[in-house]
């Protein structure tokens, strides 16, 4: 069975720091977002975050009818959907 071709995933070029402990990635980032994502985090932990996130979170903001913000608390982290 042929796998699927993986995208490279890394963090975004244009997260911009709003204060000690906000990041936020513009919705210019990726087609289709709704609302800026902000990342509530240390420098330290945005750096250390799984580029996946940064994909969730941006993923999360175009979703329809969301308001203002897609966030991401310190804890962030990937996760598995299960698609039937």
């Amino acid at each position: 069975m042929d796998e699927e071709p993986r995208i490279k995933l890394e963090k975004p070029k244009e997260i911009k720091q709003i204060t000690p402990y906000i990041w936020e990635i513009p919705k210019t980032h990726k087609l289709g977002m709704n609302v800026p994502a902000r990342i509530v985090a240390s420098k330290k932990l945005v750096d250390e975050m799984d580029p996946g996130v940064f994909d969730q979170i941006t993923n999360v903001a175009n979703l329809p009818g969301i308001q203002k913000f897609a966030y991401c608390m310190p804890d962030g982290h990937i996760s598995f959907e299960i698609i039937n």
